[in-house]
């Protein structure tokens, strides 16, 4: 059995973010969560580096003024930066039928936390003045807003992912497939899914990504219930897909059912690794404000991956 996330003080339950309706607001409340997490991390940066002072002149950005350096000069200095490569993101969002479990619980579905993160990172990422688009998939891929970085676009990207339904079968392989030969930037790609389509050879097609030199990372997005399977005695088990459905007696497998998840998400961990795709197993119980903070620590605010 896997163990229950951590949490730290501040962090947002996700039980919490599940009475917040609006996507706009749960995904703000988890972006701020997870700038707070950077900040406490010794690995944080910025987007943009310091270069050198400038005397001030009339038509410059007051914002800039060092006020330091006026205390000990008494004069107006401009700090000057060097802005580095701005980041080109794209957030790909499964959205097929298996994503909408657990339907009808006071918890947040699948999908409903994979939104939740996409659309926090995209808040990150559109705040730093980063290009940041969004794609999601369920039997084919549909590139939903492309990669900008222009005013109102961030509420473009929380409007799609707010409409966002599960429905359709999962087909990861040939929507990262298409994604990998449209892609022609090189790109940092952000995958939600619990790939949940029939097998591990779509991870052949995410590790292909990473080969045309794009910085992947895979949220492996499964429910509690997923990784611990609490059901008892006969259990009605239906598909979210189609239209199959199988009575079982949930004790009596439940070993060979936990075996065989385990092996699932150490496959799924292992071929990422050695592709060197970025791997998060993203319990949709988890803060996932603790989760986008390591991911944006780790890569000091992205900034090596824009070179």
């Amino acid at each position: 059995m896997q163990p229950e996330p951590e949490r730290r003080p501040g962090e947002i339950d996700p039980s919490v973010l599940a009475d917040i309706g609006n996507l706009t607001m749960r995904a703000r409340v988890v972006a701020d969560s997870a700038l707070a997490g950077m900040h406490r991390s010794r690995h944080h940066g910025t987007s943009v580096e310091f270069a050198e002072h400038k005397e001030y002149s009339p038509g410059d950005n007051v914002r800039h003024l060092d006020w330091r350096a006026f205390a000990r000069f008494d004069r107006d200095y401009i700090k000057r930066f060097e802005d580095e490569a701005n980041l080109r993101a794209l957030c790909v969002v499964d959205s097929s039928g298996s994503m909408g479990y657990p339907q009808g619980a006071e918890r947040l579905t699948k999908l409903e936390y994979a939104t939740t993160c996409a659309g926090a990172l995209a808040y990150v990422l559109a705040r730093q003045g980063d290009a940041v688009g969004l794609a999601t998939f369920a039997d084919k891929l549909d590139i939903r807003v492309p990669s900008r970085a222009r005013r109102g676009h961030l509420q473009e990207i929380l409007s799609v992912l707010e409409a966002l339904k599960p429905a359709g079968p999962s087909r990861l392989k040939v929507a990262l497939d298409a994604l990998s030969e449209g892609l022609t930037r090189r790109s940092i790609v952000v995958i939600f899914s619990d790939l949940l389509d029939g097998g591990l050879d779509a991870l052949e097609a995410i590790a292909r990504l990473r080969a045309r030199k794009h910085d992947v990372a895979l949220f492996h997005t499964l429910d509690a219930d997923e990784i611990e399977f609490p059901f008892e005695d006969s259990t009605l088990f239906v598909s979210m897909e189609d239209d199959r459905n199988v009575q079982i007696d949930a004790r009596a497998i439940r070993d060979a059912y936990l075996d065989e998840v385990k092996k699932f998400i150490e496959a799924a961990e292992s071929r990422c690794r050695s592709s060197r795709v970025e791997y998060h197993l993203t319990r949709t119980d988890g803060p996932p404000g603790k989760l986008l903070a390591e991911f944006l620590a780790r890569r000091s605010s992205m900034r090596s991956l824009a070179r």
